[in-house]
């Protein structure tokens, strides 16, 4: 279905890339572990948990109980709406409105222990239902290859941005948003884009990396995280600065195997950038 979109002529005047993603997207990786080799070697990418991102604000995004619900009158409409939008939940655990709007009224008697509680178990549903892949728009960001890549002696992947779109792999994706104010969402009046808020936004501090982020959602109690991509999915991978002479040979052997572009970093002369050669 994928290769249908993506060659359909006509399908291709309404390309759906608002966001005006970069053609090739890159992953940045070492060559030292094999769960990072296995990127390449076996086309296998990983979509992380929220809870082993290295950022601990990603994905922790939540509704603010403690300044929205501070009245009466808006914990009422809380509960209101909270009753009507979990009917099924109180029908499968034998609950009637009354029980519910009782077990609601207790809890928001402490608005602080409820905020608290309520990001448990956000927390939780998120680490089992969430997936998240990261891609940058660049391939010679000096920090990047420091930090993902083994200080300049691991790799990089480029992807086709637009087959990874249309190949339904992936159930979102999405530029991430960066920003020195923390979102504010209110549970009180949910926002069109606090899906996004939730997920697709960032501290200013990373606004480095350029991200552009892959999402699934599970619905399976232990999913399976790794995709195995196909061939056609990776248009070239980069060797780093520090890149071993033996792990250059052995990733350009992977690489030519699968007509797989190779390239390779150098620095520039007289600037503080990278620059590349192909293989």
């Amino acid at each position: 279905m994928g290769d249908f979109l993506l060659n359909n002529p006509f399908l291709a005047m309404f390309e759906p890339n608002p966001d005006n993603h970069p053609p090739i997207i890159y992953k940045y990786r070492n060559w030292k572990e094999d769960f990072h080799k296995d990127l390449l070697k076996k086309n296998h990418f990983f979509m992380a948990s929220p809870s082993s991102l290295n950022d601990p604000f990603d994905c922790r995004i939540y509704e603010n109980h403690m300044k929205f619900l501070k009245t009466t009158e808006n914990k009422e409409e809380y509960i209101k709406k909270a009753l009507e939008n979990n009917l099924d939940y109180l029908k499968a655990n034998n609950l009637t409105v009354e029980n519910g709007r009782e077990i609601l009224s207790e809890r928001l008697n402490d608005t602080l222990h409820y905020q608290v509680r309520s990001e448990v178990i956000r927390n939780d549903i998120d680490d089992k239902s969430v997936g998240i892949g990261c891609f940058s728009e660049n391939w010679n960001s000096i920090l990047m290859w420091s930090h993902y890549a083994d200080n300049h002696k691991g790799y990089c992947v480029g992807f086709d941005e637009k087959r990874l779109r249309y190949s339904q792999f992936f159930g979102k994706v999405k530029r991430v948003e960066y920003s020195i104010d923390y979102p504010e969402l209110n549970p009180l009046n949910k926002r069109k884009n606090s899906y996004e808020l939730k997920y697709f936004y960032k501290s200013l501090d990373w606004e480095y990396e350029e991200e552009i982020r892959v999402m699934n959602i599970y619905n399976t109690e232990k999913p399976n995280r790794i995709i195995e991509l196909e061939n056609k999915h990776i248009k070239e991978v980069i060797l780093g600065l520090k890149t071993s002479e033996n792990d250059k040979k052995e990733i350009i052997s992977i690489a030519k195997d699968k007509n797989i572009d190779v390239w390779e970093t150098t620095k520039a002369e007289f600037k503080f950038e990278i620059e590349r050669y192909k293989h």
